[in-house]
């Protein structure tokens, strides 16, 4: 089944900036996809459509069978709320709240009842392998517990679809491997992922890379494994 699909999808700011043009793109459940590509591609403005935070200036962008253009703000704002997970490079947690409460916020934004948000959220740093940080602030943790918090935050409502928009560009070689792995083991679970990137590296970890190039998709191939170690 289809989790994400863009067709013919144009995105212009004036006076004449032609950010994406044409481009189509389908994630099937479960999958694994990294969207690659330099400064000025086109990344950016792909991630925020796909994350409903903006719509195309022409096109149609569906997630699970809903057609977003044809949304109001409201809806927009309650879908990224309880269907989308994002991870972002800065992290976004609140300093002043322990790694559990960073997760129970976002899943007291997804309208998770309050009885059971606290136990999801233990669930979810099991998940990510930090169970034993669970009431440290972000402040006693390093740069790497710190995204795996964040996408702990973003898996613990069981979203549609994660989108990690650099998830490896704030942090050191084995935080990094680290996080990816973590990544590797959601889409194993099941969970569909979606990578925005500039390291090429890491793209050819997934089973499935995109290129784009000036807006347009360039690549769409099946990666090779890679092995590490």
């Amino acid at each position: 089944m289809t989790t994400l699909e863009l067709d013919e999808v144009t995105k212009a700011f004036p006076p004449d900036v032609v950010a994406l043009d044409r481009v189509g793109l389908r994630v099937e459940r479960g999958e694994l996809v990294a969207i690659v590509g330099c400064s000025g591609s086109g990344k950016s403005t792909l991630l925020h459509l796909m994350g409903a935070l903006d719509t195309p200036t022409a096109g149609s962008v569906r997630l699970d069978g809903t057609d977003l253009t044809a949304l109001a703000d409201r809806d927009l704002t309650d879908l990224r709320a309880r269907r989308l997970g994002f991870v972002f490079q800065a992290f976004h947690l609140d300093d002043a709240l322990t790694a559990t409460q960073n997760v129970m916020t976002g899943l007291l934004y997804a309208g998770v009842p309050r009885r059971l948000r606290r136990s999801r959220a233990l669930e979810a740093l099991e998940r990510v392998g930090l169970a034993h940080r669970a009431r440290h602030r972000p402040q006693q943790l390093s740069g790497g517990e710190r995204q795996r918090v964040a996408i702990a935050r973003a898996v613990a409502k069981d979203p549609v679809l994660l989108l990690a928009d650099e998830p490896t560009g704030a942090l050191d070689t084995a935080s990094a491997e680290v996080v990816v792995g973590q990544l590797e083991q959601l889409h194993r679970d099941g969970t569909t992922v979606v990578i925005i990137t500039h390291d090429v590296e890491l793209a050819r970890r997934a089973p499935r890379r995109v290129e784009l190039r000036d807006g347009r998709v360039t690549s769409d191939v099946a990666a090779r494994p890679v092995v590490v170690g």
